[in-house]
């Protein structure tokens, strides 16, 4: 329903802005000067208010929209030949929502997520969005009793019970996926503002990535500065390669995934250790790997990828890669495995004939136990599975409207055999 005492409001505060602008326009024509400067950015609120009212009055979700790419909608594909249960995060229908489906699209629990009734203050965030709809999450965990661990974008992470009641939030800014580690800790990225004297090539302020573990409970237990991350582990003269005489950079390398090394791989990755971190610094289109109190770099990989996401550990020793390979000319997005011995790379879906799927940004992927790749092409609205040969096994379209699908940043596929939960039902 709109609201029409906020449209009211956000209607006379536009027609106040450009009345301003008028007025202060007599008296300056050239656009060096400060009033000149300060009109332009009333100007750029004035239209940021207008482009904002369909997110105001909650009537589109325009920041979530894109034009479709895929036919039809839900389910359009369905040949696993699995019983398995999908969990999907993303703008579904009317609202930011995670959502349990079977593969045949039939919904078994869903949860509504509303930043600013689940997060303690709008103003933790690093950009403060205006609306619900001004901020997003990306991919979702699930517990076998059906509580929800999840991120808004720089702003904060939350878990939810299985009903959608709120177990615990952070005031830490976090951002990116969650991931647990094998003490029941969870690993994630953050942000935060740094106005201290900063060490070369970094320039004061800035914003800076952190990697923050905190125990089950939410409670931060330690962080760490990628900036020091890679300036202790001689690695200077990479992040200040930018290209200029007198190199600076701001310290935001785009953080978006910490994965722990599990117990169970570690023989596959000999030259690593059980605990070990695995890093995606999208910025630096870099994958690397730390001991587990990310104290110093003990490998790392710039490329073939550009502006990856989601590395994860695998059980032949090999990390696989969502890249995102934004680049027009160079056939779309990709999954690629690494081998961190020998440096081989494989791609193992995309990038060739009839295998095109393409989001600049975001991306999952999750590898099947039959060889196939549970993929999210974020920006476009669309989960799919392929099987060992390429085939395409699976698909979900997030349908919005005739013209448009809506985000779909998260797809994991799950056992029924992994929950507990004996009644999805809350009453």
């Amino acid at each position: 329903m709109v609201d029409f005492a906020r449209v009211a409001f956000f209607a006379s505060s536009i027609v106040g802005t450009l009345s301003l602008t008028f007025c202060a326009g007599v008296y300056t024509t050239s656009t060096e000067r400060p009033v000149a400067k300060a009109i332009v950015g009333v100007f750029d609120d004035a239209r940021t208010l207008v482009e904002e009212i369909p997110d105001i009055t909650h009537s589109r979700p325009v920041h979530f929209l894109m034009p479709a790419r895929y036919r039809g909608s839900g389910v359009t594909v369905n040949r696993t030949g699995t019983d398995d249960l999908v969990l999907l995060s993303g703008f579904m229908g009317d609202d930011q929502k995670v959502r349990l489906i079977q593969r045949d699209g039939t919904v078994v629990h869903e949860w509504r997520l509303r930043f600013h009734e689940l997060l303690p203050s709008a103003g933790q965030c690093r950009n403060p969005p205006m609306t619900d709809w001004n901020t997003s999450t990306h991919d979702t965990l699930i517990q076998p009793d059906g509580a929800i661990l999840l991120s808004f974008e720089s702003c904060g992470m939350v878990k939810l019970d299985r009903c959608g009641g709120k177990l615990w939030a952070t005031r830490d800014i976090t951002h990116h996926s969650p991931n647990f580690l094998h003490d029941g800790g969870i690993i994630i990225g953050g942000a935060k503002h740094i106005t201290s004297r900063a060490p070369w090539p970094i320039k004061s302020p800035y914003w800076e990535d952190l990697i923050r573990t905190f125990d089950a409970n939410g409670r931060l237990r330690r962080e760490r500065k990628i900036t020091d991350l890679l300036l202790d582990s001689g690695m200077a003269s990479i992040i200040s390669a930018n290209g200029q005489d007198r190199p600076g950079t701001d310290g935001e390398f785009h953080l978006n995934e910490v994965e722990e090394l599990p117990e169970r791989f570690a023989s596959a990755f000999p030259m690593f250790e059980a605990g070990d971190l695995l890093v995606s610094l999208r910025n630096l289109n870099m994958v690397l790997v730390t001991d587990a109190n990310a104290t110093r770099v003990k490998w790392y990989k710039i490329g073939p990828w550009l502006r990856q996401h989601d590395p994860d550990w695998q059980a032949d020793g090999r990390i696989t890669v969502f890249d995102n390979h934004p680049d027009p000319t160079g056939g779309g997005s990709r999954i690629v495995a690494i081998d961190p011995k020998t440096g081989k790379t494989e791609t193992l879906y995309g990038g060739r004939k009839g295998q095109f799927f393409s989001t600049p940004e975001r991306g999952l992927h999750q590898m099947q136990s039959d060889g196939g790749i549970l993929i999210a092409e974020a920006n476009y609205g669309r989960a799919f599975q392929v099987d060992r040969s390429g085939k395409m096994v699976w698909e979900y379209v997030n349908r919005f409207d005739d013209a448009n699908v809506a985000w779909l940043s998260g797809a994991s596929a799950y056992p029924r055999s992994y929950f507990t939960v004996p009644d999805w039902s809350c009453h």
